[in-house]
């Protein structure tokens, strides 16, 4: 099994790196990270998604429904909070 522990600071650097505080501007940056990650996840945002399933060693881009569904079976558990993200894959 794969345990991947995911943290909000780090989401918020991976988003920087791609750009999107600036997409986004300073305020919605800040709202957007403010949720926290069990929001985000509760909202299914697809950024959040695409954090997860780089971090799963996929590319996060276009990833097709099938490739998401055969994910999705894989999974054993999830925790979250407002700042982790644990995700755990068989």
């Amino acid at each position: 099994m794969k345990k991947i522990v995911l943290t909000v600071k780090e989401f918020e650097n991976w988003l920087r790196e791609r750009g999107y505080d600036k997409r986004m501007g300073r305020e919605n940056f800040e709202l957007f990270l403010n949720t926290g990650l069990a929001g985000l996840f509760f909202m299914n945002s697809s950024l959040l998604m695409g954090y997860i399933l780089s971090n799963l060693g996929l590319p996060s881009e276009r990833i097709t429904d099938k490739v998401r569904f055969e994910v999705g079976r894989r999974i054993v558990e999830i925790r979250a909070t407002r700042d982790i993200l644990e995700v755990v894959v068989a």
